[in-house]
């Protein structure tokens, strides 16, 4: 018997028919999915079998009723994944403001980040500049994806949270 080509899982929630929805489809057919969408959530194969079975499995469905709530108007309501997420990223951020104050290029990069989306919520001068000395020394310290960025579109990117800084928090 032949292998069967490689496959990705769809996952759908029909709102209107309270049914969560698995799919297999061929890998070429979700490749403009995946090429355009927000890069995803990525844990590791590594990080599930470092977990007791149970354990590992409990973990990917809470992953996948999170994101299906977050992504839909009308909540599953298993539990309150707003306010779990909301305290897992801010344990995340406390994380990354260690690290990055530890000199840890990755964690400087992406509490640059953090950072920038704070300066859109709220348009905050301090939060952009200190954005930009994370981004920049994290580019120093030879980190790719800062260095890409740096020199890519920063300018423009800085350019546009300056103009929402200047339009204040009332927009």
């Amino acid at each position: 018997m032949p292998p069967l080509d490689k496959r990705d899982l769809v996952v759908h929630y029909d709102e209107e028919t309270q049914e969560v929805i698995f799919y297999s489809a061929p890998v070429a057919d979700t490749a403009d999915i995946r090429g355009r969408e927000f890069d995803g959530v990525r844990p590791s194969v590594q990080f599930f079998r470092e977990k007791a079975p149970d354990e590992a499995e409990r973990v990917m469905g809470g992953m996948i009723f999170s994101l299906l709530d977050l992504c839909s108007e009308q909540k599953i309501g298993i539990r309150n994944y707003a306010e779990e997420a909301s305290a897992a990223h801010a344990e995340y951020v406390k994380e990354l403001e260690l690290k990055a104050a530890h000199g840890d290029p990755e964690a400087q990069y992406f509490m640059f980040i953090e950072l920038h989306g704070r300066v859109i919520e709220h348009g905050q001068q301090s939060d952009l500049d200190q954005a930009e000395r994370l981004l920049k020394a994290s580019a120093a310290a030879g980190y790719a994806d800062a260095q890409k960025h740096l020199n890519d579109s920063w300018p423009f990117v800085k350019a546009a949270a300056e103009r929402r800084i200047a339009r204040g928090t009332a927009s």
